[in-house]
């Protein structure tokens, strides 16, 4: 285990890393819920849909999410499970205005377009306004699901986002992370897409996988910048538990050349005329988005649907069946509860005033409103968090006017960790227990 280091500067010399946080509290922190109900939970007006889809193909080396090998026959059930699972919100649903619906996994894309017809459809009998009122009908795909018919299809239903995980375009490390795409499929499914019509096509990288070097991400970026995708998204693998890659990390890049990576990923896009829409995604301005994590980060709630799907309502997170050690087993339950006209929530948390707190400053780190601060919770930001202010200010991570703190270049580099400082002790002490599975 690596040495407990204290100040935020000794952790940043010693290169220490922490995996993306896009979400807090963390679901370490989650408990079984017990005779929950939907009027327990205190959504916005404005709401955001998210669908889990957890069937793939193959199964990547570094993956820890819920997902199975994908079986027609289990998925018609689940898609039917879903159908019924969006019913019990109907009177939630009905008096919301939806501002995006992302279809994540998993590997959506294995969808037929009949099915995810099935699933807009529904979303419209009981909010007949959904495509007009959302900004974002966005899927995830991996490159070799890209069929030109299919997503023809996707597209007359709404999908205006695609998302597809290339993770890399070297060959052999896409061979190493147990993938399909090798780089002529990759760039084809970016052609297919522009025919297609698709306004803004997403591509994941991916910093640290088996096999890569700092050199090679290089390499990847520049061949990625001749398709010049509307939004590019950077991630740095987490070793999480029940991945082939946790068992081999001394295979792996350093926490170092992680972060040089970042920094040569900044300068590459900077320099190609993208803009740095967040810490780790750039986009072409006016055209590249993620609005979903954008308006969570904004408090806005997400309802999540299907196995393991977590919903984020303003007073309370919560998910749906699941299991770190058998995602088939959360399907199956998720499908008899659903079947059995029962809510399939399982687990979640009732935010304290300390951890709404923690959580507005994990969520507006880049760029903080101090007056809206002091406003929501009654303290100056700079009282509250003194000693961790300080070393911002002087480690060079925030800059501030009479108005707003923001992260630096350098802040950006290092956001995920400057946000574990945040976490409150009781998140921190769960998340290093988890880490060490």
């Amino acid at each position: 285990m690596a040495k407990n280091l204290n100040s935020l500067k000794e952790q940043i010399d010693s290169f220490q890393f922490h995996p993306e946080v896009y979400v807090y509290p963390t679901s370490r922190m989650y408990s079984k819920l017990n005779n929950f109900n939907l009027n327990n939970a205190e959504f916005t007006k404005e709401v955001n849909l998210y669908f889990h889809i957890p069937f793939c193909k193959q199964i990547c080396s570094y993956c820890g999410y819920l997902k199975v090998i994908d079986s027609k026959n289990l998925r018609e059930q689940y898609v039917t499970s879903l159908i019924k699972e969006i019913k019990m919100y109907k009177k939630i649903l009905q008096n919301k205005v939806i501002k995006t619906v992302h279809f994540g996994g998993g590997t959506p894309s294995l969808l037929s377009s009949f099915d995810l017809k099935r699933i807009i459809n529904t979303l419209l009998e009981i909010n007949p306004f959904v495509l007009q009122t959302a900004d974002e009908v966005s899927i995830e795909a991996t490159p070799e699901s890209v069929d030109f018919k299919k997503f023809k299809e996707y597209k007359k239903l709404g999908i205006n986002r695609v998302s597809m995980g290339f993770q890399t375009l070297m060959n052999n490390e896409i061979t190493l992370c147990q993938r399909k795409n090798k780089v002529t499929i990759s760039l084809r499914a970016i052609n297919i897409l522009r025919k297609v019509g698709i306004q803004n096509i997403v591509v994941d990288l991916m910093i640290g996988i088996e096999g890569q070097t700092v050199k090679s991400f290089e390499n990847s970026i520049k061949l990625l910048l001749k398709s010049k995708p509307e939004t590019v998204e950077l991630y740095a693998v987490g070793l999480m538990p029940n991945t082939y890659l946790k068992n081999k990390k001394y295979l792996l890049m350093s926490n170092k050349e992680i972060y040089d990576c970042y920094k040569i990923g900044r300068n590459l896009f900077l320099n190609a005329g993208y803009q740095q829409d967040c810490h780790n995604r750039y986009i072409l301005p006016g055209k590249g988005s993620f609005f979903q994590e954008d308006y969570l980060f904004s408090g806005m709630s997400v309802i999540g649907f299907g196995a393991g799907a977590r919903t984020y309502a303003k007073n309370v997170h919560y998910r749906n069946n699941y299991f770190l050690n058998s995602s088939m087993k959360a399907i199956i339950e998720y499908i008899k509860d659903v079947n059995s006209k029962k809510l399939p929530i399982k687990s979640g948390i009732f935010l304290s005033s300390e951890e709404k707190m923690r959580q507005y400053v994990i969520y507006n780190i880049e760029s903080l409103d101090k007056k809206d601060f002091k406003k929501l919770f009654g303290v100056d930001f700079k009282i509250q968090f003194n000693d961790l202010y300080s070393e911002l200010i002087k480690t060079n991570l925030i800059q501030e006017d009479w108005r707003k703190i923001w992260l630096t270049s350098k802040g950006l580099i290092y956001r995920d960790l400057i946000c574990k400082q945040f976490f409150s002790k009781k998140m921190s002490k769960l998340e290093e227990k988890y880490r060490l599975i």
